[in-house]
């Protein structure tokens, strides 16, 4: 997902307000049981469409929505050598404003999954120099955020990089052994470009690096998004679907010990809602439904989308790629509202 888009959404005065209030409270911390981690756990299948940090109140979303979990992208590397910052600039570890905001959510029944990458910016596996730096920030992300699911979207450079796709997996593997120290609940997802043949060969590498290092990959989320000039531009929904089958086959060949289910909920799902970034792509409402459907009946673990900030019609209509808005007539949240029967009812 392209990093270049992440700037300051304008925020309405009723948001403006909930922050207010959300600044007032204390920082409560997360409830959590006896080991440190949630007892409750994300479902076995969710919805949790990326939006960046403080572009809109979370508790306050859930409540236009019913949406109950988001993503919150990206955390990169900052000016100082690994010091990880929001990619608006603001700080990951001294942010009580984006905590407070965390809380109400969780509060209120849902939860947050942290992003880190993305396509633009400096990934923070980058811009540390060793493994041993890089797993203390980590652990300190961790802890700061309470955080029990970590998405890494890894594209372009970074995904290249053979030096720090190794130190990221090193990293994460001594994670993963101290979170289970601790008694701690911690997911991993890798979120990776695909074309409708499967993750490339890059992607594959650095999956194969993960097995080597020892890392518990949990999901696999692909970019179903900007296929290129030769796929047919109005399919967006079949091609996803084409891609999400060829990975469960690329999967099973990296975790023959898994069954045909388990690989399945090992899968993500993340389009572009409405116009893509390889012009005419478009990722209408009825690709929505269809993803829905085919995630629904398959386990399909996780599905998101770029983003709740674009969950809405330009202005006048206008068929636009921008980030504030899908280029197509909708109703505002109307993809949220799609994707969101994929979560567990309320009880």
């Amino acid at each position: 997902m392209n990093l270049s888009r992440l700037h300051h959404l304008k925020i309405g005065a009723v948001a403006l307000a909930v922050f207010a209030l959300i600044a007032m409270m204390p920082v409560s911390g997360y409830a959590q049981d006896e080991t440190g981690g949630d007892p409750a756990g994300f479902p076995s299948q969710f919805f949790a469409p990326y939006i960046y940090p403080n572009a809109f109140p979370l508790a306050y979303l859930k409540q236009l929505t019913g949406v109950p979990y988001v993503t919150l992208a990206f955390i990169l590397g900052g000016t100082e050598p690994c010091t990880p910052v929001w990619g608006n600039g603001r700080p990951v570890l001294n942010n009580d404003l984006l905590l407070r905001d965390i809380d109400g959510l969780r509060e209120a029944g849902g939860d947050v999954i942290l992003s880190f990458g993305g396509a633009g910016g400096r990934e923070l596996a980058r811009d540390c120099d060793d493994v041993e730096t890089l797993t203390a920030q980590l652990q300190a992300i961790v802890e700061y955020h309470d955080a029990r699911w970590l998405d890494f979207d890894i594209e372009g450079v970074s995904l290249r990089e053979t030096e720090s796709v190794d130190r990221r997996n090193q990293a994460l593997a001594a994670l993963q052994a101290w979170a289970a120290e601790e008694g701690r609940t911690l997911e991993i997802a890798y979120t990776l470009p695909v074309a409708p043949y499967g993750l490339t060969e890059d992607g594959l590498n650095l999956l194969r690096s993960a097995v080597e290092h020892g890392v518990v990959v949990n999901l696999v989320n692909i970019m179903t998004m900007n296929y290129g000039e030769e796929y047919p531009p109005d399919q967006m929904g079949s091609l996803t679907i084409q891609a999400a089958e060829s990975l469960h086959a690329q999967l099973a060949e990296l975790y023959p010990e898994l069954s045909d289910q388990q690989l399945w909920a090992m899968i993500g799902l993340t389009p572009m809602i409405g116009l893509n970034d390889s012009v005419p792509e478009v990722f209408t409402l009825a690709d929505a439904e269809l993803i829905a459907d085919f995630v629904i009946e398959n386990g399909i673990r996780l599905t998101a989308m770029w983003s709740v900030g674009r969950d809405k019609s330009c202005s006048a209509n206008m068929a636009i790629i921008n980030d504030t808005c899908s280029g197509i007539v909708q109703e505002d949240f109307a993809f949220s509202a799609i994707f969101n029967r994929i979560n567990p009812t309320e009880s």
